[in-house]
């Protein structure tokens, strides 16, 4: 029985390799023969990327239709106001030839009422000429009058000064004179006073009554010597008196001399000041070469303004001989803005028609993307059915290998010729999807560089609008600055200029967005911010910008995060399943010498 036991295991040991022998032939023919087959990943990941590429060109032909759409609402607006222009244009023919009598008639009454304003207004500016020359000659009279005066003064002062000066040299003389008596007459006194003590020292002395006579004569002496004393003293008092009353004087003829000279500094400062404030009034009057000027530009005005001078009289009016160069200039400034407005008029036109057929290639567009997108269905349908049919084929195939291990020969030719018919498929789905995916990318590389230039052309399309709209305004504030100008009547009745539509709006603000001076500082803040920055935020800025803002870089910066992640987790994987087949070997190999040592043992355990 353990015989029989043992051939059934060893048999089925062989069934076992056996079929793992056929399961590793039959996966090796599979292999040799599906690797000579192309990768179809680059194809796949290729068809990924055009789908997006059409998805964003979907999204890119919607901003187009919208836009066309706008661009076909400015058209209409446009025809319609051309239609009305030239019924307004008509109606304004008509109404001018009715009106042209009463214009005459207005612009005669104009013109006399100008005349008369100009000859009035003429008669004041020589009224007020005459007056501006009148205070001209008296200020100048008042000038002379003034330097006279204040030549005088300061000949006056000078005498004053030369008066005072010989007076105060005089009086130093007398001074000095006197002090010279004074200090002569104190010696005199102090000699006589030390022979008066002499005397008296003498008489003391002298008790005897021979001395008598002398002293009698000695007093005489010394009385008449001490009146002559007293008179020379009081005398001398007197000059210090008069001395004081002299430096008195002259002080105060002093003081009142120089407040005189200050009043007279102060008259002539003022009398300057005023001869000054007359110069510069002088000044700011106008002269009579401005006079004749402001008097041409009355006429060239009036000429101008009121004067309606058409086409045909253009040459008769510009060669006339009261014809100006400043009138002749603002006339062919008018006729070159009119011009530029008609040349504009005409831009706006063809802009419209190239739109229209920009539209017309926009549809065409449409379509093509239309048919690729078909394309790419069947070629994702086709696909989808070869690895449907594959995988049939191999779940068929394991499913012959297990029932049937005796059929090996049928089941190889029947694989070999299925995996023959499937690389066939496989080669013409990859032929054609290949020369399609050509088609397709060449035909995207015209749709992108015609998207692009159409997104210039609208860009130039709308700053020439932006320009236009500029233009109208400009000439729009000229007649409002000049109503009754040269074809006032038919831009006041233009619709065009009034621009009360959609589009007036629009691009009404795109050109105050444009001379917006917030976003002008904002930029500016922004470049400033920019470069106060290190180099490593300028780095970083600078590529995060490029990264999010290229397309291709976001899907690299995508599958490369994608890729990474697989390779992490398919790494683990096969580790995980490496650690597990290593243990299942060590088992089983653990598993097949235990049976070894049984079946080396079981004939002697028998035995």
């Amino acid at each position: 029985m353990f015989n029989s036991l043992l051939k059934g295991y060893q048999e089925e040991v062989d069934n076992l390799t056996k079929r793992a022998k056929f399961g590793e032939n039959a996966f090796l023919n599979i292999y040799q023969k599906l690797y000579e087959a192309p990768d179809p990943v680059p194809a796949l990941a290729s068809a990924t990327d055009l789908s997006l590429k059409v998805t964003e060109l979907e999204s890119e032909n919607r901003k187009m239709k919208h836009e066309l759409e706008e661009y076909r609402t400015e058209a209409a607006h446009l025809r319609n106001q051309q239609a009305t222009v030239r019924r307004l244009e008509e109606r304004n023919r008509q109404l001018e030839l009715q009106m042209e009598e009463k214009v005459k008639e207005i612009v005669e009454m104009k013109q006399r009422s100008l005349a008369e304003e100009n000859q009035k207004m003429l008669e004041v500016l020589k009224e007020r000429e005459q007056s501006l020359q009148d205070q001209l000659r008296a200020a100048k009279e008042t000038v002379q009058n003034m330097q006279r005066l204040h030549e005088y003064g300061q000949s006056q002062l000078f005498e004053f000064r030369a008066q005072n000066e010989e007076e105060r040299a005089a009086k130093q003389a007398e001074l000095n004179l006197l002090t010279d008596e004074v200090e002569r007459a104190q010696t005199r006194l102090l000699s006589l006073e030390r022979e008066k003590e002499q005397l008296r020292s003498q008489l003391q002395i002298a008790h005897t009554p021979e001395n008598a006579v002398q002293e009698r004569q000695e007093s005489g002496t010394n009385s008449t010597l001490e009146a002559s004393l007293l008179e020379k003293e009081k005398k001398i008092s007197e000059l210090h008196i008069e001395l004081n009353n002299l430096e008195m004087q002259l002080s105060v003829q002093h003081e009142q001399h120089l407040s005189e000279l200050k009043r007279l500094n102060s008259l002539v400062n003022e009398k300057i000041t005023e001869i000054e404030d007359l110069q510069k009034s002088l000044e700011q009057r106008p002269t009579i070469k401005q006079v004749e000027d402001l008097r041409k530009q009355v006429k060239i005005l009036q000429a101008v303004g009121y004067n309606s001078i058409e086409a045909e009289d253009w040459e008769v009016a510009t060669t006339g001989e009261d014809m100006t160069k400043l009138e002749a200039l603002l006339l062919d400034k008018n006729r070159k803005m009119e011009h530029e407005l008609t040349q504009l008029k005409v831009q706006l036109a063809e802009k419209v028609k190239v739109a229209e057929a920009f539209e017309v290639k926009a549809k065409e567009m449409e379509m093509k993307i239309d048919q690729q997108q078909e394309l790419i269905t069947k070629l994702e349908e086709d696909i989808l059915r070869g690895y449907n049919s594959l995988e049939k084929r191999t779940t068929k195939a394991d499913d012959w290998g297990l029932a049937e291990l005796g059929a090996s020969d049928i089941s190889k030719e029947a694989e070999d010729e299925e995996q023959n018919s499937m690389l066939q498929v496989i080669c013409s789905q990859r032929d054609r999807f290949r020369q399609r995916l050509r088609e397709t990318e060449e035909e995207l590389r015209i749709l992108q560089d015609k998207n692009k230039a159409l997104a210039a052309e609208l860009e130039k399309y709308k700053a020439d609008n932006l320009k236009l709209y500029e233009k109208m305004r400009y000439i729009q504030d000229y007649t409002q600055e000049r109503p009754f100008s040269r074809g006032s009547k038919k831009r006041s009745e233009d619709p065009e200029a009034g621009f009360s539509s959609d589009v007036e709006t629009k691009y009404r603000k795109l050109y105050e967005e444009d001379i917006n001076p917030f976003t002008a500082f904002s930029k500016k803040e922004k470049e400033r911010r920019y470069k106060e920055l290190g180099l490593r935020d300028k780095i970083t800025l600078t590529s995060g910008r490029f990264l999010l803002g290229n397309k291709y870089a976001r899907t690299f910066i995508f599958f490369y995060s994608i890729g990474l992640h697989i390779l992490v987790f398919s790494s683990l994987y096969r580790m995980s399943a490496l650690s597990f087949h290593v243990i299942g070997n060590q088992n089983r190999v653990q598993s097949v010498a235990a049976y070894t040592n049984t079946t080396t043992l079981l004939p002697q355990s028998l035995l």
